[in-house]
């Protein structure tokens, strides 16, 4: 005999309710510090991109290139004037944050080709850029990388 349908209960409890694993979730982030004493700090340009581009070498060229291509058109649409970018920032945050919706589905996608450091570098950034400055400083760093990676990464295209 079938037990009445609860509502908020499965209809094969044991079907659903027990083949659940743990949840999963996403890496922790780790917040990026831009700046040192109201500059840009440089090792983000040199050490830390180079480091970044050897940890992503097995990324392909293209693959990276798609994020940056998807940074530089957001970062087209800021003003040059410091005063109103930081307003266009505000309307761009959504889609600023929607880098690390695309990388989880990218990570998830091709998870043998591309390693975790790929998925946290996104993570990372997107959780501390909070206004346009971050942002320019995040847009410089991630250029390093892409420049970096040319030597380090693969050759083909994906």
């Amino acid at each position: 005999m079938n037990k009445p349908y609860k509502p908020g209960s499965s209809p094969r409890p044991g079907k659903f309710d027990s083949d659940k694993g743990p949840p999963k979730q996403l890496p922790m982030p780790k917040t990026i510090t831009y700046y040192r004493d109201g500059k840009l700090a440089p090792e983000l340009m040199d050490k830390e991109a180079e480091a970044m581009a050897q940890r992503l070498a097995q990324v392909t060229t293209t693959q990276l290139r798609r994020f940056y291509e998807d940074v530089l058109n957001l970062r087209q649409r800021l003003p040059l004037e410091p005063q109103k970018a930081e307003a266009v920032f505000e309307e761009l945050r959504a889609d600023f944050k929607m880098l690390k919706a695309k990388a989880v589905y990218a990570y998830k996608r091709n998870e043998k080709d591309l390693p975790g450091e790929f998925l946290q570098f996104f993570i990372d950034h997107v959780h501390s850029v909070e206004n346009a400055r971050d942002f320019e400083a995040f847009c410089k760093h991630f250029q390093a990388v892409v420049a970096f990676h040319k030597f380090y990464g693969k050759g083909r295209s994906a």
